[in-house]
C-alpha cells in the first residue's frame, strides 16, 4: 500500500496526540508520523480510556473485517485473552471467522447445533423472564403488553413450565391466581403465539429441549456461525439473545481469562433488534467490571437508523473507521466527534488504512500490517477477489521489473515481532511503456446500471463499489475514471428510489470541479462499443496520487 507523504500530514492534519504510546499488541504504522501503532484497550489507563469496547466501520473491502480478525488473534497468542465471536456473514456456507477459530484451536458452533432452555432453574429467575421477553420480541414485539407481562410472570412459577413447551400450556391453560384463569388466558394470548413459533413454527429446535447443551467455556476462541441463516430471519436477534445470556451467566462467570472478547460481525443485524439492543446496552455499560470487551463490527452507522442502535456506538471508546463515501464519512465524524481532516480522508483511504480515534482525544491514520499466515487466516474474500481478477486488466509489467518488486517485498513480518515493515512506495519514474489492446471494452458502468434498471439495486451498488476501488487503484482518487463511479452511482439511487443520494453524488463531483457526463439512456446504450479501458501509466498514478494529497 502507498503510505501517505510526511508534507501531507504536516499540511493537513494537525498531529492530534502524536507523541502518544499506548500499551499492548502491534498493529500497523502511522500514516502520519510513520511511528509504529501499538494498542491493547484492556491495558491502556482508564484515564485514557474509560471502557475498553471498540467499533469498527468501513465498506465492503476496506480492512476492517481483516484488521479486527488480525487485533484478536495477537491479544489471544500475545496475552491469553479469550473471544466469543458472533458471525453472521460469510461465503461458501462459512462464516468469516471459521479459518481463524480453527487455528488457534477455537471451535465453531453452527446455528441450531446447540439448544438453550430459557425456563432452566440453572438460570436465575429474573434472567429467565429477561430472556423469554428477548424471545418473544424477536417474533411478536406488539405481544408485550402489561397484562401479558403478568400472564408470563404467573406462568412461570407453574410446575409445568420447566421448559418452554411446557412455558406454552400455563399460558393458554392458566390457574386461578391474584386475577381469574380467563382473564390470565385471555391477557397470555399473544406471547403463548409468539413462544409458539419456537415450539411448532420455523424456529422449532433452538429453544425447546429440556436440558440446556452449553458450548464449552475454556477455548481460546468460541464462534457461534449464523451465516447460513437467511439474514431477516428471527431466529438471528433470537440466538443473539440466546448467546448474549449464555455469556453473560456462564461464560464470564466460569472463564479464567485475564480478559475476554465478545465480537459482533455485521452487528448491525443484531443491535437493530429491539429483543438485542437492551442486551448489548447492558454489556457495554458493564464491560469494564465484566472484564469484558464488546469488539462491533460493520459497514456503517446509517445502517442503525437515528435511534436507540446509533446511541450504542458512543458507548465505543475505540473507533477504525476505513474508507467509507463521503457522505457515510461525515454522519461517522458527526457521531464520533472526528475531526474535519479526519473525516475529509475517509473517502481516500486505501484497504486495510483507516482513521483510528482512541479515547476522547488521540486520532491518527494507521495501515494495519499483517504477517503471511495472518493474511491467509483472514482472506475471507475469494469471490470478490475472482471478480476483481476477471475484470482486472491484463498484467503485461516486464518480467525483470516483477523480479525486482518481488525482490522488494521480500522480508516476511513476524507475528510475535514488535517491529513492522515499512509500506512500499510506488517512485515517480517507474512509468508504464506498454499499450494496451486497442479492442479491449470497459462494459463496467453498463453492468451495473443494467443491473439496477432490473431492480437488483444491492448488487448494482456492490459492483459500482468495486469499480470504484479497481479505477482508485489504478489510477488515483481524484481520476477522472475514479470520479466517473460517482455519476454512476448517482444513477443507480436515481433508479433505486433515493434521489437525495443521488443529489449529494452530483454535488460532490461539482465541488470536486470535475466535468463527468452524467449517464443517460443514450450514454449506457452507446457504453458497449464506445469506451474503451484508458492506458495505466504507473508513473502518472504516482503523481497523481501525491497531488490528491497536498
Amino acid at each position: 500500500m502507498i503510505r501517505l507523504p510526511s508534507s501531507h500530514a504536516a499540511i493537513t492534519a494537525p498531529l492530534v496526540a502524536s507523541s502518544t504510546r499506548f500499551p499492548g499488541i502491534p498493529i500497523g504504522k502511522s500514516l502520519l508520523d510513520g511511528r509504529p501503532f501499538h494498542l491493547s484497550p484492556v491495558l491502556t489507563s482508564d484515564r485514557t480510556l474509560p471502557s475498553t469496547n471498540s467499533l469498527a466501520l468501513g465498506g465492503l473491502g476496506s480492512g476492517k473485517s481483516t484488521t479486527g480478525k488480525v487485533r484478536i488473534r495477537r491479544e489471544i497468542l500475545h496475552h491469553d485473552h479469550q473471544a466469543v465471536v458472533i458471525d453472521s456473514f460469510g461465503e461458501d456456507s462459512e462464516g468469516e471467522w471459521g479459518a481463524l477459530t480453527h487455528s488457534l484451536g477455537g471451535r465453531v458452533i453452527e446455528a441450531g447445533s446447540f439448544t438453550l432452555n430459557p425456563c432452566s432453574a440453572a438460570l436465575p429467575r429474573e434472567v429467565r423472564e429477561q430472556l423469554i421477553r428477548s424471545l418473544i420480541a424477536a417474533v411478536e414485539p406488539d405481544a408485550l403488553t402489561y397484562q401479558s407481562t403478568h400472564a408470563l410472570q404467573h406462568a412461570l412459577n407453574h410446575p409445568k413450565a420447566t421448559n418452554l413447551n411446557g412455558l406454552v400450556d400455563a399460558l393458554v391453560l392458566p390457574e386461578d391466581g391474584r386475577w381469574p384463569a380467563a382473564k390470565l388466558a385471555e391477557w397470555g394470548e399473544g406471547v403463548a403465539i409468539g413462544l409458539s413459533r419456537y415450539t411448532e413454527g420455523s424456529l422449532r429446535g433452538l429453544f425447546d429441549g429440556q436440558d440446556a447443551t452449553l458450548p464449552p467455556t475454556d477455548l481460546p476462541i468460541l464462534t457461534f456461525d449464523f451465516s447460513r441463516l437467511d439474514r431477516n430471519s428471527p431466529a438471528i436477534p433470537s440466538l443473539m439473545a440466546a448467546v448474549s445470556c449464555w455469556a453473560e451467566h456462564v461464560w464470564l462467570r466460569q472463564s479464567t481469562a485475564i480478559h475476554r472478547h465478545l465480537v459482533l460481525e455485521e452487528a448491525w443485524q443484531i443491535l437493530l433488534s429491539p429483543a438485542t439492543s437492551e442486551l448489548i446496552q447492558r454489556l457495554l455499560k458493564h464491560s469494564r467490571k465484566a472484564g469484558l470487551s464488546l469488539d462491533v463490527l460493520m459497514h456503517t452507522l446509517s445502517d442503525l437508523g437515528d435511534g436507540r442502535a446509533q446511541d450504542l456506538a458512543k458507548l465505543c471508546e475505540v473507533a477504525h473507521i476505513g474508507r467509507l463515501n463521503p457522505e457515510e464519512a461525515a454522519v461517522v465524524g458527526a457521531v464520533l466527534g472526528l475531526p474535519a481532516w479526519a473525516v475529509a480522508e475517509i473517502p481516500r483511504l486505501a484497504p486495510g488504512q483507516a482513521v483510528w480515534k482512541v479515547g476522547p482525544d488521540y486520532v491518527d491514520i494507521v495501515e494495519t500490517v499483517r504477517s503471511e499466515e495472518e493474511a491467509r487466516l483472514t482472506d475471507t474474500s475469494s469471490r470478490r477477489r475472482q471478480a476483481q481478477e476477471a475484470l482486472a486488466e491484463p498484467d503485461l509489467t516486464p518480467v525483470k521489473e516483477k523480479e525486482e518488486e518481488a525482490e522488494e517485498e521480500d522480508g516476511d513480518y513476524e507475528d510475535h515481532d514488535q517491529s513492522l515493515p515499512e509500506p512500499i512506495a510506488i517512485e515517480q519514474g517507474d512509468v508504464w511503456d506498454w499499450e494496451m489492446p486497442p479492442n479491449v471494452i470497459d462494459t463496467r458502468h453498463y453492468d451495473v446500471i443494467e443491473a439496477a434498471r432490473q431492480g437488483r439495486c444491492n448488487e448494482a451498488a456492490d459492483l459500482a463499489a468495486l469499480g470504484e476501488r479497481q479505477d482508485i487503484t489504478a489510477h488515483g482518487i481524484n481520476s477522472d475514471q475514479a470520479v466517473a463511479w460517482l455519476s454512476t452511482r448517482a444513477k443507480i439511487a436515481d433508479l433505486c428510489g433515493t434521489p437525495e443520494t443521488a443529489q449529494q453524488l452530483r454535488a460532490t463531483v461539482t465541488h470536486m470541479g470535475k466535468e463527468i457526463e452524467w449517464w443517460t439512456d443514450e450514454s449506457t446504450s452507446r457504453a458497449r462499443t464506445s469506451r474503451p479501458v484508458q492506458n495505466l501509466r504507473r508513473g502518472d498514478e504516482a503523481t497523481r496520487y501525491r497531488h490528491s494529497h497536498g
